[in-house]
């Protein structure tokens, strides 16, 4: 009996020591791997992917230093349903509950951002801005802007027989996108932005689609002029009485176009400019758009204001000076700009 005892105090003794062993090794490697490390690390965790996948991903990236405690506590706390796929910053001085309670939110980790793409602009311009806020190939991207056909499979209104560059027709809006968003990922969400406009706006005010081209090309004309919506129609107006009368346009904002660059004052050798987009040179509307027009600028192509209006005239406020008459054009030139 008394050896029976003392093998049975021995197995009492080593079991406890087993499992206070245990019980320290668990509660060792549930805290923080590395409580003084404060560097991050980003993983994704993918859409399907179990709690013993996200288990690996934690330790190949150093945040769990032992897979068989981390299974264990998900069992014994009843964790792991709920976590959640997405992007996460995490850091080796997280515990194994904080660990979890992350995934169990959500995704910490912002991978878009917001681009705008603004009224007005042409496709060099957008460009420009564009990488300003989201490192892009500037060239590619200007590149696959010339090649029309290579979108015209996914959007009807680029089926167009009169439509050459995609100018006009990158929507000006603000986009939310993937910070790793390539050019012809970021053209497509554009032409999106311009899909919803044409469908909501266009589609059923136009009997052509070749008749596109046109209105998208004097909805850029006025977003050129125009400096206030309430103005938009009118300017419109003025540029269909004079193509009506079979008049110049001499839109100022086309030559600025042709230049390649916005002056605040065009000289007489400016209006001289041997280009198709120089209104002053060329009866009736360029050949396409001369930027991106917004949604006030296209329902003014599309439904100018009835007017006699031949001619309209900055008056330095954002305004403008609207007339039927040339004497009196001159009267308010001599008025506002002399």
């Amino acid at each position: 009996m008394k050896k029976s005892a003392k093998l049975i105090l021995t197995l009492i003794v080593i079991l406890a020591i087993a499992f206070f062993s245990a019980s320290n090794y668990y509660n060792d490697n549930i805290k923080p791997v590395a409580i003084e490390d404060s560097s991050t690390v980003v993983l994704t965790v993918p859409t399907g992917t179990t709690p013993g996948g996200i288990g690996d991903i934690l330790y190949d990236n150093g945040l769990v230093s032992d897979l068989t405690v981390y299974k264990v506590y998900l069992k014994l706390n009843g964790r792991g349903s709920l976590f959640k796929a997405g992007d996460y910053e995490m850091s080796r001085s997280m515990s194994l509950d904080e660990i979890c309670s992350l995934l169990e939110n959500g995704s910490n980790v912002n991978r878009t951002i917001n681009i705008t793409v603004r009224e007005g602009l042409t496709i060099i311009e957008a460009a420009e801005e564009i990488n300003e806020q989201l490192s892009i190939d500037k060239d590619r991207f200007l590149s696959l802007c010339d090649d029309v056909e290579y979108f015209s499979h996914e959007y009807e209104f680029l089926k167009s027989e009169n439509i050459k560059s995609l100018e006009g027709y990158l929507y000006p809006e603000t986009y939310n996108v993937y910070l790793d968003s390539d050019e012809e990922t970021l053209i497509r969400r554009f032409l999106d932005g311009y899909q919803s406009i044409y469908d909501s706006y266009m589609a059923d005010n136009i009997d052509d689609i070749n008749d596109l081209n046109r209105i998208m090309t004097m909805a850029s004309i006025v977003e050129g002029e125009a400096l206030k919506d309430s103005e938009r129609p009118a300017i419109s107006s003025v540029f269909h009485n004079r193509i009506e009368l079979g008049w110049k346009l001499e839109s100022c904002a086309t030559v600025q176009y042709a230049l390649g660059e916005r002056k605040p004052r065009l000289t007489y050798d400016d209006l001289e400019i041997d280009s198709v987009y120089n209104t002053y040179l060329y009866e009736g509307l360029p050949p396409g758009p001369i930027n991106s027009p917004g949604l006030e600028s296209i329902k003014a192509a599309l439904n100018p204001e009835e007017t006699d209006y031949l001619f309209f005239l900055a008056k330095g406020d954002g305004f403008h000076y609207f007339t039927d008459n040339y004497d009196d054009f001159l009267e308010a030139k001599r008025k506002y700009i002399n």
